[in-house]
């Protein structure tokens, strides 16, 4: 969402026409200190560099070397190494937000300067070049800096930017992931889930081999960052992993073959989004053939730009449809109170009342009236939950029609008209297709 020129309506708002520039960290591991934990034991320490190491008849049977850098391989390199460099950005001005301790803000009436840090990959997103510029010259004092420029290839993520607003997508991953399985040349696929099919822990053919199935399933998780069209079929099969069966693995291999059908498909951000918060959430009753558990899923709109999806089987049996819904609607509740606190910590106003669709009027009547309690008191956490910020003002809550409820790809498996329709409608472009 960085990324994105977000329009805004508050004349004093400094957030908008963000440029993006990619910078990495080289030997990252290495320029961080080693703090060992203060309960371990210490024996006789010699504080060496490798050039200068003692040899072993300089030092006793019990003595050890201290390790004055993280090396790569260490369990807390990465951990150090993060310490190191937001204490450094911090004392640069920087304040670390509660929502995301890996974004790094500096905001003032003129100037609006955000950092993101994965590892050893770093995105700076700034409405001002030369604070950009500056920033830069000063972690040069500190480490070892790659300016990648403008940002373009991030994490395996390809994006692309116009006026029109931002396009992301994972074509190459996608065309490696395929090359990798033999199944460059398969035949497309319209959809990536039969939904004719019943997949079970205890039928399904002979096992097959699950080193090579879980690791598919990695794969495609990764995958799933800019594609939430495998989202649901992906982590269905997912449950399998511990034993795939043959038709499992059959399922995965349909949804590398719906792949090969829309390699480029990205997600695309546009420019002029109104900055409007819009959930659906969505659930099936017991749609889990072994554990009898209901699926829960939500997707965010911010305007017309999909920033948040989730599919997940519930932790608990539901009693009831509606019960099963109502525990969709308390993550989805959840997830509206992360996004809006994050958005208050970057400033940005949002211009209309968050809304919150559902289309099972039973859920949304509990939701809103006390007298339930009653019926209730199993799910009573869910429902102060939901309640609670409802009365804040957190949300409103509405009824949608079954036919306009756009989290349904995200709860089972549709049939391609209206599995196509539905992702029409949420912001998913193929920039590699003429138009």
């Amino acid at each position: 969402m960085l990324l994105l020129r977000m329009p805004s309506s508050d004349p004093g708002d400094v957030s908008g026409d963000l440029s993006t520039n990619q910078i990495q960290q080289l030997m990252s591991f290495l320029a961080s200190k080693v703090q060992p934990p203060s309960s371990t034991p210490t024996p006789e320490v010699h504080s060496v560099s490798v050039s200068s190491a003692p040899s072993s008849s300089t030092i006793g049977p019990m003595s050890v070397c201290k390790l004055q850098k993280s090396l790569y391989g260490l369990k807390q390199a990465s951990r150090q190494w993060f310490l190191k460099f937001s204490s450094t950005l911090l004392s640069l001005g920087f304040t670390q937000t509660f929502a995301d301790h890996t974004c790094f803000l500096k905001i003032t009436d003129t100037l609006f300067l955000c950092v993101l840090v994965y590892v050893d990959d770093i995105i700076i997103a700034s409405n001002n070049d030369s604070e950009v510029d500056l920033l830069k010259s000063q972690l040069k004092s500190f480490f070892k800096l790659r300016n990648m420029g403008p940002l373009k290839y991030f994490l395996g993520l390809e994006i692309a930017r116009s006026s029109e607003g931002l396009h992301i997508c994972q074509r190459k991953y996608a065309l490696d992931l395929l090359d990798e399985t033999g199944l460059l040349g398969c035949k497309p696929s319209n959809i990536p889930m039969d939904p004719h099919v019943k997949l079970s822990k205890e039928s399904g053919g002979e096992f097959v081999d699950v080193e090579s199935y879980r690791r598919l399933i990695g794969r495609l998780m990764f995958l799933q960052i800019t594609r939430m069209d495998i989202m649901f079929a992906v982590n269905k099969l997912s449950q399998f992993s511990q034993a795939p069966r043959v038709s499992h693995q059959q399922a995965l291999y349909k949804i590398l073959h719906y792949i090969k059908g829309s390699i480029g498909q990205g997600l695309f951000y546009s420019s002029k989004s109104e900055l409007q918060l819009q959930m659906f959430a969505d659930a099936t009753y017991s749609s889990c053939l072994d554990k009898r558990r209901s699926t829960s899923g939500f997707y965010l709109f911010l305007g017309t730009s999909l920033i948040s999806w989730k599919s997940k089987k519930q932790d608990v049996v539901s009693k009831s449809f509606a019960e099963a819904e109502y525990q969709s609607l308390s993550k989805s509740t959840d997830e509206l109170v992360w996004i809006t606190n994050f958005f208050k910590e970057l400033r940005i106003p949002l211009s209309k009342p968050t809304l919150l669709f559902c289309h099972n009027e039973a859920a949304i009547h509990i939701a809103t009236n006390v007298v339930f309690h009653e019926r209730n008191k199993h799910i009573e956490n869910d429902c102060h939950n939901i309640r609670e910020r409802l009365v804040a003002g957190l949300f409103q809550l509405f009824h949608v029609r079954s036919s306009l409820q756009l989290a349904d790809p995200f709860i089972k498996a549709l049939y391609p008209a209206p599995f196509h329709e539905v992702f029409g409608k949420m912001g998913l472009r193929n920039i590699f297709f003429p138009s």
